[in-house]
């Protein structure tokens, strides 16, 4: 039986999600996802990046966004 991909996803700008690349039944507990998506540098090259994230709150998230501005 093969399990189903997790729904989870984020949107990083309007139009772009990010969908967790997980099956469902990764790490309920933890609640943390991870998805990929391509990022491009400063000097025009373009690279593979991975995003994680929980829809729970976290200790510190307060924090890095403050830092993120």
């Amino acid at each position: 039986m093969s399990r189903r991909a997790c729904p989870a996803f984020v949107t990083v700008s309007p139009g772009r999600d990010v969908h967790c690349t997980h099956r469902a039944g990764h790490g309920p507990a933890e609640d943390m996802h991870q998805g990929l998506l391509r990022v491009t540098l400063p000097d025009g090259r373009e690279h593979a990046a991975s995003l994680v994230w929980s829809t729970s709150p976290v200790p510190g998230d307060q924090e890095h966004l403050r830092r993120s501005d």
